[in-house]
């Protein structure tokens, strides 16, 4: 039975893999960075954010970096900083010396921001239909699954993701998957948002987009399978700041 025990553990940890395997490999990894300014420093902290930006070009970097304010929801007022469409071995080779980054950081960021925290994620393409462009604000839902569900929650984002197609239900959507620094089982639903009039959604109802696609049976049965496999969510709003932000002229991100 030990044996045995060890071996369930393990295939739940090979099925909350399998999507990242696949999705990694075709340049999917984007690296996340929580700052939380020290009180009474924000201005300081955007001054040494534009100046940290402009040394990013002056190098030349390749790499885009998207920085957002969060606005509402756990961590109002910090400061996202995103680099998106990579394969791990690019973290290898950055497009930028590492050292002089540090150094630069230290001198324009660090003194006005708590310790940074670092995390990845995976971008699910197969189940998003992105926003083309960077909207003026996005929508966070984090959600968290139980453990060893990962596998059902990923056949239910796919059958969302399928009848969404199928009813062309007019909404764009990006899903990310932690893949390192944060809870196992954590999934991102990212929502573009143009503006405060876009929070009202689409006129008809998700689950109303559900039972068209599928009949209400089917449609009920997915929602009810959700609310099993999801222990709880969390949302915010972050606001792109494309001031404090860099994009290569050659379009990387």
């Amino acid at each position: 039975m030990r044996r045995l025990g060890v071996y369930s553990v393990v295939l739940c940890l090979l099925l909350l893999a399998l999507p990242v395997a696949t999705q990694e490999e075709e340049g999917n990894i984007v690296q996340v960075i929580d700052q939380s300014v020290k009180p009474g420093m924000e201005a300081q902290y955007e001054e040494g954010r534009k100046a940290h930006m402009a040394w990013h070009k002056a190098q030349n970097d390749t790499w885009g970096w998207l920085v957002w304010q969060v606005i509402s929801g756990e961590g109002s007022g910090q400061y996202v900083v995103g680099t998106f469409g990579h394969k791990w071995s690019d973290f290898d080779t950055p497009s930028v010396s590492e050292e002089g980054d540090s150094a630069d950081f230290e001198k324009n960021i660090a003194p006005y921001v708590n310790a940074p925290q670092t995390r990845y994620y995976a971008f699910l393409p197969k189940v998003s239909r992105p926003w083309e462009g960077t909207p003026k604000m996005n929508e966070v839902i984090f959600f968290h699954v139980e453990y060893g569900e990962g596998q059902t929650f990923n056949y239910l984002i796919k059958k969302f993701h399928d009848g969404i197609g199928k009813t062309n239900w007019p909404v764009h959507y990006s899903w990310y998957v932690l893949v390192n620094g944060g809870a196992s089982g954590t999934y991102v639903l990212v929502l573009p948002r143009e503006s405060w009039a876009a929070f009202k959604g689409p006129d008809k109802p998700f689950d109303a987009m559900l039972e068209e696609a599928y009949g209400r049976q089917e449609a009920e049965a997915l929602i009810h399978k959700l609310g099993k496999v999801v222990k709880y969510t969390e949302n915010s709003i972050i606001q792109n700041r494309p001031d404090l932000s860099y994009i290569p002229e050659k379009g990387g991100m």
